[in-house]
């Protein structure tokens, strides 16, 4: 009585370790990728990741999302979580071959040992993990930005795609200093330089794209690209993607979580309310909209379609059980409505991944949740005093 059942989401971006930025990246600004990411991966332990990480995946699984494309350094640290876990995910070693230190003073250097250890990292993940734990965790390859990744590096991403069958996914359009950097280290705007050295494509996932151009929605339209809408994460950063735009433009639209944030359904609802404001048009995209882009979208972007996104006969069960007598979601006159602008994780009370119950009654059924929170914290606290040692503060100047 009560319950609504709906396909599990899929959460086409992800940086699982990246809730450690809570409470120090929402007021950073665009000083957070300089000032804060790239800072702390030089700080950050194995062990750390895996704490932090299986957090996150937590979190999500725990509100309802089945399936998730996780981008993460030292990503195999986090596998056998989510293979114990029992979420489907699409797992990437994140690349980029620029100096991090270099880049903290705006110096842009390329490193060919980094290059080639992080693409040994990447296809050793690959051969290790690809279809393991029944087919539910599968490799990608990751380049971060087109600013901290080398030519050489995205062209090599391309071949060992091509080579292992494997999905990309890059940070695209997300800011105009990256637009003016490209331009300055590239000579080419960064679209431009993701196109020709094979990161746009029906096989790719471009996330972002808030800061665009009619020409830059065109290379994305003509390569067939799938884009990563983080509607939170655009809010913070005080820009909005134009997603009508894009989908107008037969452009495939799928919803990320990105970092720091745990609760899906505010995603559903951002993109929602970034379109309106994007668009000054109070209906430019609806609950259904949301909803499809949550499901439908991921699935497509991930290449599953056939076999997520839906509940139909034949296809995987991914679902969820919402209980719709919850407070905060009576009268129910349009279940998805109330689905997308009214549920919150916490109403979610049953999650299945290929059949198996990952989460009954709110609680999860293969992971202690206290010890993983506990290891979190744990993690966190330590990560962030050697952060404030090396860089002197709480954001690397």
């Amino acid at each position: 009585r009560g319950k609504v059942v709906a396909p599990g989401f899929v959460n086409i971006h992800s940086h699982a370790g990246f809730n450690i930025f809570r409470g120090r990246s929402e007021d950073a600004g665009f000083k957070a990728p300089t000032g804060l990411y790239f800072p702390m991966s030089t700080v950050m332990t194995r062990e750390d990741r895996a704490a932090l990480g299986a957090l996150s995946y937590a979190e999500l699984v725990r509100g309802g999302c089945t399936s998730v494309m996780e981008l993460e350094e030292d990503v195999e640290c986090l596998a056998p979580f989510v293979e114990k876990l029992g979420v489907r995910s699409a797992m990437g070693e994140m690349l980029g071959d620029a100096d991090p230190d270099a880049m903290v003073k705006g110096e842009f250097r390329y490193d060919e040992a980094a290059h080639a250890a992080q693409m040994e990292r990447a296809t050793g993940f690959a051969q290790r993990w690809h279809g393991k734990a029944d087919g539910r965790i599968t490799a990608i390859m990751a380049p971060n930005m087109t600013i901290s990744s080398s030519a050489r590096q995205l062209k090599d991403a391309r071949a060992a795609a091509d080579k292992l069958g494997l999905r990309l996914t890059i940070h695209l359009g997300w800011s105009e200093f990256e637009h003016q950097t490209a331009r300055r280290v590239h000579n080419q705007g960064s679209f431009e330089y993701a196109r020709d050295n094979g990161l746009v494509g029906p096989d790719v996932v471009v996330t972002h794209c808030y800061v665009v151009s009619d020409s830059d929605i065109d290379i994305l339209a003509k390569g067939g690209a799938h884009v990563a809408h983080c509607p939170l994460m655009n809010a913070f950063r005080g820009l909005i993607a134009p997603v009508n735009a894009m989908r107008s433009r037969g452009i495939n639209v799928a919803l990320g979580i990105d970092n720091m944030f745990g609760d899906y359904f505010d995603v559903i609802r951002a993109a929602v309310m970034c379109a309106r404001i994007k668009t000054n048009d109070p209906v430019a995209l609806k609950s259904e909209d949301a909803l499809e882009m949550a499901t439908m979208g991921g699935a497509r972007a991930m290449g599953m379609e056939r076999e997520v996104g839906s509940l139909e006969i034949g296809k995987r069960a991914d679902l969820i059980v919402l209980d719709f007598r919850a407070l905060g979601l009576q009268p129910v006159l349009d279940p998805v409505q109330n689905l997308a602008y009214h549920a919150h994780a916490r109403d979610v009370e049953m999650v299945l991944v290929d059949g198996r119950v990952l989460v009954d009654g709110g609680e999860m059924k293969s992971v202690d949740r206290l010890a993983v929170v506990d290891a979190a914290t744990a993690a966190s606290k330590s990560a962030w005093a050697r952060f404030e040692r090396k860089y002197g503060g709480p954001i690397a100047a």
